[in-house]
């Protein structure tokens, strides 16, 4: 039940993660949309390796490919999960600075900085997680993938 749970809660936290990623410009991001930048755990290829609606789902993996899979997801979160939050502080802090009388243009510049930064350590983790996912998968599989995936996700992939 706690393993459920804590599943659970990752997903949901995990949900805006993919849409964040397009955030990460001046002025973007900072209002609410996408909390925390481009992890893994919110990239359509990861959502259920295997499970009914995930991306992999279409593929067939083997027992021994959605293990892999699995594990290459867990180890990815729990690398993660220290940025994610900290991608969440970081933007209350944006939001804070925006809530004010008169808005500090220079505060707001190096606050969205940093949080630019953090979604590019998150985005880097997330293609290296995807290229480790893609190693394990068959040439055919890779294809089958290629065109289930959003455009221009799989690029560069053979």
């Amino acid at each position: 039940m706690r393993k459920a749970l804590i599943l659970g809660t990752a997903l949901a936290l995990a949900s805006p993660l993919a849409a964040a990623q397009g955030h990460g410009q001046q002025g973007q991001g900072m209002m609410g949309g996408g909390m925390m930048g481009g992890g893994m755990m919110g990239s359509p290829m990861m959502m259920g390796a295997g499970q009914q609606g995930g991306m992999l789902s279409h593929l067939n993996l083997s027992d021994e490919q959605r293990q892999k899979v699995l594990a290459i997801q867990e180890e990815h979160r729990q690398k993660n999960w220290g940025a994610m939050g900290e991608v969440q502080a970081e933007q209350y802090k944006l939001r804070s600075l925006y809530s004010a009388e008169k808005i500090d243009a220079d505060k707001v510049t190096e606050q969205q900085k940093k949080v630019d930064e953090l979604r590019r350590q998150l985005l880097k983790s997330r293609v290296e997680a995807h290229n480790q996912v893609a190693a394990i998968l068959t040439p055919e599989q890779r294809k089958l993938l290629r065109q289930h995936a959003p455009a221009g996700m799989m690029e560069g992939h053979p």
